[in-house]
């Protein structure tokens, strides 16, 4: 007898796909689930082994089915490389030469691209499955229905019932993390679950559909285990990869409690967050190890934080940046220009209100917005989702760059920085407008 084998490739350690790559949490998930399942995983990661996307040695093995997650589809940026075509090179080589070995391989394909994206993908890329939310159950069905199909008496079962959501401990195999770690991703990511779902409606994000379902938060005891697996490997950043660490400030208070428990030297963290006034939260953050909260404040104005639909005020936004201050817990705020009903004022406000309260290092924003299926923008623009394969972002004026420009303070200005936003302005000038169902807003995309 033997156990039920797949081959899971992660497409996003591609070598030249325009932004750096990070450690696969998503993917490493589902590598850890397909064991605790019963099944046999051979993880391929071209970070790890860069040789084996020109051999694809890993085809000469026995296999049932290879799965392709894919994680990131660009990098949302104006000027980001459209990265479906090489994808689909990639899958279709691997898919042809794995049909050779094994005609009646399965190809499955997963990650948050693909949830995003579903019906674009299916237009696309050959698969016979796919996985776009309730991952565990669904994986489940897959893989019991294909061995009910192959009626191979050699081949064993993988149980009778599907993993309970989130409730085993994931594993991360040593040198894959080593890997990630020798090329400076030095955050290893671990799915904390402070809360579940994300409850915020910001206009431009897609989290609803990515996130289905997911009211969950994992054990504390299961997060002690990783947590102290990594460190023994050699981490000592990690990145929890919740949409909000302090969605939940219950489990948030127990995960910084957790970690002054465990004491371990050197060992700090970083995660997203909410701006909040909940001291509490900063305080044990700042003793637990916390070296960053990145926040998506989008904007100071007020006016954006309404069209932008954050769900919080420039009130709440200073009192988060002195808590922070307070209890020296570095922050970076994040800043997006060019949302629906920007202009010179909203982008005046803003600025003025990050020269005022705001350190260099401390900003990092961007220009455009990519609009994402399932998002609030995309029915607000009336489009369909499978049009949206392609990067569509809102249009904006083009005055806009030279507004920021004129009213951020040179200190947050690198020579680097400006060249950036000159690479980012030239790919929108290049770039073809197009009307949509709102009388005041277009959307522009690459010219085909």
């Amino acid at each position: 007898m033997r156990n039920y084998k797949v081959i899971l490739v992660n497409l996003n350690s591609l070598p030249n796909l325009g932004f750096s790559p990070v450690f696969p949490v998503g993917a490493n998930y589902v590598c850890s689930l397909l064991s605790e399942m019963g099944a046999e995983v051979d993880f391929i990661d071209f970070v790890q082994r860069p040789d084996l996307l020109e051999t694809l040695d890993f085809l000469e093995k026995e296999f049932d089915c290879i799965a392709f997650s894919i994680r990131n589809l660009d990098s949302m940026e104006l000027d980001g490389e459209y990265l479906v075509d090489y994808y689909l090179k990639i899958t279709t080589l691997i898919i042809e030469q794995g049909r050779q070995r094994n005609p009646d391989v399965k190809i499955l394909l997963g990650g948050s691209a693909f949830t995003a994206y579903p019906k674009g993908f299916a237009e696309v890329f050959p698969f016979d499955a796919a996985i776009d939310s309730d991952t565990e159950e669904r994986l489940f069905q897959f893989i019991t229905g294909h061995i009910e199909e192959m009626q191979n008496d050699q081949l064993a079962g993988i149980g009778s019932t599907c993993p309970e959501r989130f409730a085993f401990e994931i594993k991360y195999q040593p040198e894959l993390v080593k890997a990630y770690l020798a090329i400076g991703a030095k955050q290893i990511g671990i799915p904390t679950r402070c809360g579940g779902r994300c409850p915020m409606q910001c206009i431009y994000c897609s989290y609803g559909l990515l996130d289905q379902n997911t009211h969950y938060t994992r054990p504390l005891h299961l997060l002690r285990n990783e947590i102290i697996q990594l460190y023994q490997i050699g981490v000592r950043e990690l990145f929890f990869t919740d949409s909000l660490i302090n969605i939940s400030p219950g489990h948030a208070r127990n995960l910084c409690l957790l970690l002054i428990e465990l004491n371990l030297p050197e060992l700090e963290w970083t995660a997203y967050a909410r701006p909040t006034r909940n001291e509490e939260f900063l305080r044990l953050a700042a003793l637990s190890g916390c070296k960053t909260l990145s926040v998506s404040f989008d904007t100071f104005s007020p006016a954006m934080l309404t069209n932008l639909k954050k769900g919080f005020s420039v009130h709440t936004i200073s009192r988060f940046i002195a808590l922070c201050a307070e209890y020296r817990v570095n922050l970076v705020g994040l800043l997006l220009f060019g949302g629906p009903g920007e202009t010179e004022l909203t982008i005046k406000e803003t600025c003025e209100f990050a020269n005022r309260f705001l350190e260099p290092g401390q900003l990092f924003f961007s220009f455009g917005i990519r609009i994402s299926p399932g998002s609030g923008l995309e029915t607000l623009l009336g489009q369909t989702g499978n049009d949206l394969l392609i990067p569509h972002f809102l249009g904006f004026d083009e005055r806009i760059f030279d507004f920021v420009l004129t009213h951020l303070d040179g200190r947050f200005i690198s020579m680097n920085l400006l060249l950036k936003i000159s690479k980012w302005r030239a790919a929108y000038k290049a770039m073809t407008c197009k009307q949509t169902a709102h009388p005041q807003l277009s959307m522009v995309c690459p010219e085909s």
